[in-house]
């Protein structure tokens, strides 16, 4: 871990100290290092695609240098990081021939592909673009050396454009320097150029690739002169699988389908041109089956490569025919090139990050003109490295006032001079110029003549070769070589010109496509002046950049997977001159910056410069920059403050401000996270809060046209109570279910198909005028509305004998209906009047909805008033009047008045509400119970509601009306009966207020049961026993008046005597057979008045005794809201009766519910 970085070597180390360093990094697969922020590679060979995996590219995506192991992935992240403050970076890759260049570069772009953002589909397919665009180059570009199994022969400047997103949105690429005389002239036991095997091997075993190739005429690679000198190498399968890649990266680059062919026909002419001359004569007929290739005429191509009418010898056509092959294969290579950038080209600008891959120093027995074209860009680029790295900080350091001492570094400054001249002085390439274009018969001799004349220290000439001394060291070059490869003996123009009157539209445009889309840009081939205008270029394009650098080595010359030759890995570490680039890491500074630069980019570090996370620092900048460094616990021994800028000594420094900086902005992204949670939480609470309402009007939506109508046809007209106006009141008009009740549909009509829909169903009682021995009677009903008719049935469940489960009591044509009457005030009254001179007088909860929807089907007059006149029975007109008083009850009736409350009574808080008496008067008052309900369920069994609190049957679906009913529990009245008999068992014990305010609990014996119950009550040891026989009545029959005087005196007698505060519980005559459990604390204590339940029914004057059942018996329980002691329960055998809490086992959590 300590050798990841070679700054931390001894004072002393050398060469031979850096070597073994890398060596023993290489044994451990720790392929990269770092020397401060130059990386090395050692070329990993079969390793690489597990050192630069996708695992490995997401490992370093956006982690900041040095927090990782060194990796060529963390110097990209330092140059992403920097590239988006838009300083145009460039990664610059050097190293030898086989070191790995080009596979760090394909690496580079693949990692950049793979790790930016992609939003749109234009920059997904430009990433692909630019990763099959490599594909596409290498194919057409690499070959096999000795050096490496895909060197790639050409140099490449790939420069790529992130926008503000960091997304890829487009680049360029340049490519330069093909060696286009390898078509021709590749050396012994190498391969040519991959395509041209690709084609060979690949094309027939293509979909329809065996058509193309008879019209081609492509068999063997051996076929071929230009492929034969290997003896057509390389294995069938790879070219047959690399074939489809490179079909398929064109077509991802936009090739078409048309472009694919003339891309066949151009590649087999020119393999076909290489056999154009045969062992004596030339090949008429290839001639002409290149010229059917390139569809021109075939006598066009023969003066071409004869040179004109003259007759040419057969050398001469030799040599003509390679020339155009090379300059054919260029053509199509810039083809490629040019259709990758159409791919990746873009508009946009933002931030830049190139790679420059040059090809590496490859000094050869025979060094011609391509080997000098690359050692001179090798040399142009290790001179930029040296003026960056080496000598522009020395002279930074000496400008800017710092106590610092000149080193001297290798200066390769004249090595370039002798090459490319300088001034006035001319160089080697404008001395080859001078002997090419003098047409002398010892051209070789006159140019090294030429040489030895000119007076420099970087050229000496020896026989027939010259050496130039490198940075690398001494290489020598052949003359002749040089000559003949800077001599085109078939001139550019002609081939042009030729190509130009092909009848393919592909071929003859295919000399107007160039490498790069832009103005300026070098062309794709070498000459001398090919190769100075491209390094020109690509200079020019770097120097506006920040570059890095990343040195790649190899690790031996057999480039053996793990074998690391210290020897030739120290030659390198030589020419290279890593230990000048040590030594100067050591001794400099690892960063600098102006002072308003490092203000802006650390001000964050200091609480006194930054203000709301803005720069606020009036002062001068020198002394902002030393207070953030104190800040931060720097101490002065680690930077200089230089007249313009600052020096930071250490790169941990440099680390430590970046690491605060980036947890500011992470604190602040936390502050800004929370807040938005904050907000999407409220966000939700919203839409919650929302639906929830939107939910609740969707199930009033139905009914909106009924509310609506409702206060209209009210307003100013009529109190309402309070609940009967807010969102919550449901105006579903079914409210008893009746459209899904089978036997309450069936009084409507016996047939199915001829039944109407229930538009609005209630509970109602019908007020009967009293004769002079009886009191007025409530009869209790149900009320069923349809479009047509109005039906007023009665439950007769309870009924002995009864045949039919709901019995029809009245029938009235809505047609026939004249006119409403109600009272202005909030009472449940509605009288409604018929032309069959018998009128209906009902009391319903919802008597204004019944109106409304009266209103709707037959567009009755709706009128208020005080006084109601309407008909009892045909020829008797009779009044009630209605006025308000200050009481508590929501109505009193007393004989024709009805005492309305003068403000809507409040919805009682507890399930019972205790009333007062009523007021005196000449005689008893008369309320009527309104909140006490006998609900139909949907298998015909009987719940009764009262104050919201829903009894309970085995079987039966039972509803709460506890939202819809506001008010206080009435009093059940003295003198008024219930009709229809005794309440069903389906309903627990209603509790209703007595006269007294003490509470009771309405309760029939069992069904069937004819036998009278012994009362016996108890109130503060006070006991009264009365009997009272119960039995079924007939509906028309009441209790005589002096009967339920009786009962109602003797429930004041009681609760005058006991008092609010006395407990009132059952004095029991049997003993119960249950034992109480263990540890329940015996008998519970007695019932508190509130939750006592004792029967006040008008018909039934029992009480309830504790319930005698056995251990192990189930019971039906239900809770009593308050009261902790005792429960109510019905036994196996019907019967009903008070049983402790504490002897009951619950198989669940006990709630107000049904429990076994």
């Amino acid at each position: 871990r300590r050798m990841e970085d070679l700054v931390a070597l001894d004072e002393a180390a050398d060469e031979a100290a850096v070597a073994r360093a890398l060596c023993r990094r290489h044994a451990e697969k720790a392929f990269y290092t770092a020397i401060a922020d130059v990386a090395v590679c050692v070329n990993p060979g079969a390793d690489s695609a597990a050192l630069h995996s996708a695992d490995t590219a997401r490992r370093y995506h956006s982690q900041p240098l040095r927090s990782l192991p060194p990796h060529v992935f963390a110097t990209v992240e330092a140059a992403l990081a920097s590239a988006k403050s838009f300083q145009a970076q460039c990664i610059v890759l050097q190293g030898e021939s086989g070191s790995g260049k080009s596979e760090v570069a394909r690496r580079i772009v693949q990692y950049l592909c793979d790790v930016t953002s992609s939003s749109t589909d234009r920059v997904v397919q430009i990433k692909r673009s630019f990763v099959e665009a490599h594909v596409v180059l290498a194919a057409f570009g690499n070959a096999s050396t000795p050096r490496g199994i895909d060197a790639s022969r050409f140099g490449k400047y790939c420069e790529m454009t992130f926008n503000e997103k960091t997304e890829l949105c487009g680049g360029r690429i340049v490519a330069f320097m093909l060696d286009k005389m390898r078509v021709t002239n590749c050396p012994e036991g190498e391969r040519n150029f991959h395509f041209l095997y690709q084609i060979c091997k690949g094309l027939p075993a293509a979909r329809e690739g065996s058509a193309i190739c008879n019209q081609l005429k492509l068999t063997e690679a051996q076929q071929f002169r230009y492929l034969s000198r290997n003896g057509g190498g390389g294995n069938a399968a790879d070219d047959n699988a690399a074939f489809e890649q490179t079909v398929g990266a064109l077509r991802a680059i936009g090739a078409k389908d048309d472009e694919l062919k003339a891309v066949y026909r151009i590649a087999a002419a020119v393999l076909w041109l290489g056999n154009v001359v045969g062992a004596n004569a030339v090949n008429n007929a290839t001639i002409e089956h290149v010229a059917k290739l390139l569809e021109t005429e075939p006598a066009t191509l023969q003066r071409l490569l004869s040179g004109g009418e003259r007759e040419a010898t057969l050398a001469e056509v030799g040599a003509a025919a390679d020339s155009f092959a090379s300059q054919l294969y260029a053509q199509l290579f810039e083809w490629a090139v040019w259709k990758a950038n159409r791919a990746i080209e873009t508009k946009a600008k933002g931030a830049s990050l190139s790679v420059l891959d040059v090809p590496g120093f490859e000094p050869l027995k025979t060094n011609g003109l391509q080997q000098m074209c690359i050692n001179y860009a090798n040399e142009k680029l290790f001179r930029l490295f040296c003026e960056t790295t080496l000598e522009r900080p020395q002279r930074e350091y000496q400008s800017e006032g710092l106590n610092w001492s000149s080193a001297e570094f290798y200066n390769n400054m004249p090595a370039c001079e002798a090459i490319e001249g300088q001034g006035q002085q001319t160089g080697v390439f404008t001395l080859l110029d001078e002997v090419c274009t003098g047409n002398q018969k010892d051209a070789a001799g006159t140019f090294l003549q030429a040489l030895k004349d000119y007076n420099t220290s970087a050229v000496s000439v020896s026989g027939s070769h010259f050496k130039i001394k490198h940075f690398v060291g001494k290489v020598k070059y052949n003359a002749g070589a040089l000559i003949a490869g800077n001599t085109e003996l078939l001139a550019e123009s002609a081939a042009v010109a030729y190509l130009a009157t092909s009848k393919n539209v592909f071929i003859a445009g295919l000399v107007q496509k160039r490498s790069v889309g832009v103005e300026g840009s070098p062309p794709a081939t070498v000459t001398h002046a090919h190769a100075a205008k491209s390094v020109g270029y690509v200079l020019s394009a770097t120097a506006s950049c920040t570059c890095r650098f990343v040195f790649c080595l190899r690790p031996s010359e057999a480039l053996a997977d793990g074998v690391c030759d210290l020897n030739y890995l120290l030659a390198q570490i030589k020419f290279l001159h890593l230990l000048d680039v040590l030594t100067m890491k050591k001794a400099g500074f690892h960063y600098s910056a102006t002072f308003q630069q490092f203000l802006e980019k650390y001000y964050l570090c200091c609480p006194a410069l930054c203000v709301g996370g803005k720069l606020a620092w009036d002062e001068e900048p020198s002394l902002g920059c030393a207070a953030i460094l104190k800040q931060c616990g720097v101490s002065s021994r680690h930077y200089v403050l230089g007249s313009s800028k600052i020096f930071v000594a250490r790169a941990k420094t440099i680390w430590q401000l970046d690491e605060i900086r980036d947890q500011f902005w992470k604190d602040m992204a936390q502050r800004i996270v929370s807040a938005l949670r904050s907000y999407q939480q409220y966000q939700r609470e919203c839409i919650s809060t929302i639906q929830a309402s939107y939910t609740q009007w969707r199930a009033t939506a139905p009914s909106q046209d009924v509310r609506t109508t409702c206060n209209y046809l009210f307003s100013g007209k009529k109190e309402r109570k309070r609940f009967s106006l807010t969102s919550v009141r449901h105006y579903c008009g079914d409210y008893l279910d009746a459209n899904s009740n089978e036997a309450l549909l069936k009084v409507i009509s016996p047939e199915q198909q001829q039944r109407p829909s229930v538009v609005f169903s209630s509970c109602c009682y019908r007020v009967t005028e009293p004769s002079l021995l009886k009191d007025a009677t409530l009869e209790p009903l149900i009320v069923l509305l349809t479009a047509k008719i109005l039906l007023l049935v009665e439950d007769a469940h309870s009924a002995k004998g009864a045949a039919e489960p709901y019995v029809l009591r009245r029938q009235v044509d809505v047609r026939s209906v004249s006119w409403v009457t109600m009272s202005p005030f909030a009472d449940p009254f509605i009288c409604i009047h018929t032309v069959e001179d018998k009128d209906v007088l009902l009391t319903c909860d919802f008597n204004t909805e019944l109106a409304t929807r009266l209103y709707a089907i037959c567009g009755v007059t709706i009128s208020c008033t005080n006084k109601i006149e309407y008909q009892p029975k045909k020829g008797q007109r009779t009044s009630i009047t209605f006025a308000t008083a200050n009481q508590k009850e929501q109505y009193i009736l007393k004989k024709d008045v009805v005492y309305v409350a003068s403000a809507p009574a409040a919805t009682p808080t507890s399930p019972v509400a205790v009333l007062s008496p009523p007021p005196a008067g000449p005689s008893s008052p008369v309320r009527l119970p309104s909140s006490t309900h006998t609900t139909p369920t949907a298998n015909g069994h009987t719940a009764q509601v009262t104050n919201g609190r829903t009894g309970w049957h085995a079987g039966s679906r039972t509803s709460s009306t506890e939202n819809l009913l506001g008010g206080s529990s009435p009093v059940v009245p003295s003198g008024v009966t219930w009709r229809g008999g005794r309440q069903p068992l389906s309903a627990f014990p209603t509790p209703v207020a007595t006269s007294a305010g003490t509470v009771a609990s309405v309760q029939s014996p069992p069904l069937g049961s004819q036998a009278a119950g012994s009362a016996a009550l108890s109130v503060g040891g006070h006991h009264s026993h009365k009997h009272a026989t119960t039995h079924h009545r007939h509906p028309q029959r009441g209790r005589n008046r002096s009967e339920s005087a009786d009962v109602s005196a003797e429930l004041r007698e009681l609760s005058a005597s006991s008092g609010t505060s006395s407990p009132l519980r059952n004095d029991v005559s049997q003993k119960s057979t249950m034992e109480s459990k263990p540890g329940r604390g015996g008998r519970p204590a007695p019932l508190s008045s509130a939750m006592a339940a004792v029967a006040a029914v008008a018909h039934t004057a029992a009480t309830l005794h504790e319930l005698s059942v056995a251990a192990g018996d189930s019971v039906r329980v239900q809770r009593l809201a308050g009261d902790t002691q005792w429960c109510i329960a019905e036994d196996r055998h019907g019967r009903l009766g008070f049983v402790p809490l504490n002897v009951l086992h619950f198989e669940q959590a006990p709630v107000c519910r049904q429990f076994s």
